[in-house]
């Protein structure tokens, strides 16, 4: 099948959409489905135009109402929730948060390096820990930030591992021509 449709790209396609009204429609089955076909509509047009065997898209279609909305519903839901509650972290993040957490690294850093059962002598330790502090509420909105795209990326491939199985419905009559008559005006001599 032509790369622009392959079901990975489709797949992705759909989810992209979806992403950008996701706090809208993470809660709603009617805006979701709504969503998938608003999406696939354009992809949709784009097949027709290319003159591609319809039979391939109605099975990616289907593929993808299966396959999709439960499994992003699920995904995004809790993603949603994670993003409603700044991802866990203290006071959402903010600059306050912030200069509690270099604080507490310095403490901790300096407590590691006075206390004579760890290991750790260097005298930079508490201050490198009270650097890494300041960005703890940005690691933590990038390590579920790359959960979800994980999540979504499993999505794509379980869509894209039916490929085959979904050029197997095209049939070889839907793609010979119409007309089925030899061209060029018989056979060789």
């Amino acid at each position: 099948m032509n790369d622009e449709f392959a079901a990975r790209k489709v797949a992705r396609a759909v989810l992209a959409h979806l992403e950008r009204r996701r706090p809208d429609i993470v809660g709603d089955d009617a805006a979701l489905r709504r969503e998938m076909e608003r999406a696939l509509a354009p992809l949709r047009e784009a097949y027709r135009d290319s003159a591609l065997p319809p039979a391939y898209f109605a099975a990616l279609e289907q593929e993808l109402a299966e396959a999709v909305p439960g499994r992003w519903r699920a995904a995004a839901s809790s993603f949603t929730a994670a993003e409603n509650r700044s991802f866990g972290s203290w006071r959402g993040g903010d600059i306050y948060a912030r200069v509690v957490y270099v604080f507490i690294g310095l403490v901790v850093g300096g407590l590691c390096v006075k206390l004579p059962f760890i290991p750790i002598w260097e005298k930079w330790f508490p201050f490198a820990l009270a650097a890494g502090a300041w960005w703890l509420p940005d690691a933590q909105a990038a390590w579920h930030r790359r959960q979800y795209a994980r999540r979504l990326g499993a999505i794509v491939s379980d869509v894209g591992s039916r490929q085959r199985a979904l050029e197997a419905r095209v049939t070889l009559a839907e793609l010979l021509p119409d007309d089925r008559a030899p061209r060029g005006g018989g056979g060789p001599r």
